[in-house]
């Protein structure tokens, strides 16, 4: 081999010695990364274990309790909770959350209850009878239930009437009642002393809760009656459901704290519509568009109402806070998902079994990688050896070269 030639390939060789321990370096590198994903992986595995949810209480099977994930539904429905506690929950100014179909039955009643209950298929009239069912022999009814409507109505109008010193006729039941259709409002008929009729409009004339109630009752009894609503008379599902029937006076009740509530407290409910929410910004709020990139447990892009994970989230977060009904007071109290007996929060079974999964198929992935690496830089310690070889020999043959020219010219 001449000189040059002998040259060009130590250059060579030289060259190929550096590429291949610089891909050993970044070879190297990248063992360091998979190392550091591998101890990231591990630290976030035994975070992910320590991942809990909240349950609540919703019944018991014999003396077991028996608890359910958490969710917008069972915080705020009728007959949810075990022993049939009542929920709401409220955003950080205490305006309650409630469906949209709740929303709208309280704006479209103009907050009145007997318009809200209507809406959601109720009556708070405890009668199971109308006008129509009345049986006129002579000249009088002789149907004993509509006789018993009739009397309730009366007392019904006495009770609310004497609270707000209003007095038409006598305790004999000489002012009838009635029913506007086209005003939509009750009336009290009276006889003058030239025995002709006048209708008195009876509006709101309290300022008590007591007062209200007693109104709204017998506002309810009377449209019943006299407006012949589609009542539920056999309390089988043909009309709204009335309070003459005990099986529907809890779910009743649930209503009508709500709607106490929502008109102490303010209320808003959230919706997928933009136009909704400017043109009545105080009761609707957008609901995300996003929630799965803000939390990747949630099974859809929606509100807190429809998603139990986002729900949750904004519960841990104080976004949305808590209030249960109390009997004794009267009115919902605050409570906390810490401090309610009825809320405990436990292993995330469901979510660990996920993130083991996905831990075991990410450290898979890194073990292939890795494995790859150590078969590429075997390859490379191989090929290094050989070149190293190959130079030592070159190298060699130069050198040689060089000292038999000098001793040929000296």
């Amino acid at each position: 081999m001449g000189m040059a030639a002998s040259q060009a390939r130590l250059l060579s060789i030289t060259a190929r010695l550096t590429d291949n321990e610089n891909s050993g370096q970044s070879l190297s590198f990248t063992k360091i990364s998979l190392a550091n994903q591998t101890e990231q992986l591990n630290a976030d595995y035994n975070e992910a274990l320590n991942q809990t949810k909240l349950t609540v209480l919703t019944g018991f099977n014999g003396s077991q309790e028996v608890y359910e994930d958490i969710n917008y539904t069972l915080m705020s429905g009728y007959g949810k909770i075990a022993g049939g506690l009542q929920y709401c929950v409220t955003d950080t100014k205490g305006k309650v959350l409630v469906t949209s179909e709740q929303a709208e039955a309280f704006i479209n009643g103009n907050g009145d209850i007997n318009k809200f209950m209507q809406a959601l298929g109720f009556t708070i009239a405890d009668i199971s009878v109308t006008k129509d069912d009345e049986v006129i022999e002579n000249g009088k009814d002789t149907n004993p239930e509509t006789e018993k409507a009739v009397k309730k109505i009366h007392e019904a109008w006495d009770k609310y009437l004497t609270s707000v010193d209003i007095h038409y006729g006598d305790e004999e039941h000489s002012v009838d009642y009635d029913w506007q259709a086209n005003t939509g409002c009750p009336v009290a008929v009276v006889e003058d002393a030239d025995g002709n009729e006048e209708k008195i409009p009876l509006t709101y004339d309290g300022t008590t809760q007591e007062q209200r109630e007693l109104y709204d009752y017998a506002v309810a009894l009377t449209e019943a009656y006299y407006g012949n609503l589609q009542i539920d008379k056999a309390n089988d599902g043909s009309g709204l459901k009335t309070a003459a029937y005990s099986e529907n006076v809890p779910e009743m009740t649930f209503l009508k704290n709500l709607f106490y509530k929502m008109s102490s407290s303010d209320f808003f409910t959230y919706t997928t519509d933009a136009a909704q929410v400017q043109a009545d910004p105080n009761h609707y709020v957008l609901a995300s568009d996003n929630n799965i990139n803000k939390d990747p447990n949630s099974t859809m892009d929606t509100s807190p109402i429809k998603d139990s994970n986002t729900f949750e989230r904004y519960l841990r977060e104080g976004k949305l806070l808590l209030e249960r009904y109390s009997s004794k007071d009267g009115e919902f109290v605050s409570t906390s998902i810490s401090d309610d007996s009825c809320i405990q929060e436990v292993e995330d079974e469901r979510a660990i079994a996920l993130v083991e999964a996905q831990y075991e198929q990410d450290m898979q992935r890194i073990e292939n990688e890795d494995n790859k690496i150590d078969l590429q830089l075997k390859k490379l310690d191989t090929e290094h050896t050989a070149l190293q070889t190959e130079y030592d020999s070159v190298k060699n043959v130069i050198d040689k070269n060089i000292e038999k020219t000098f001793n040929m010219f000296s």
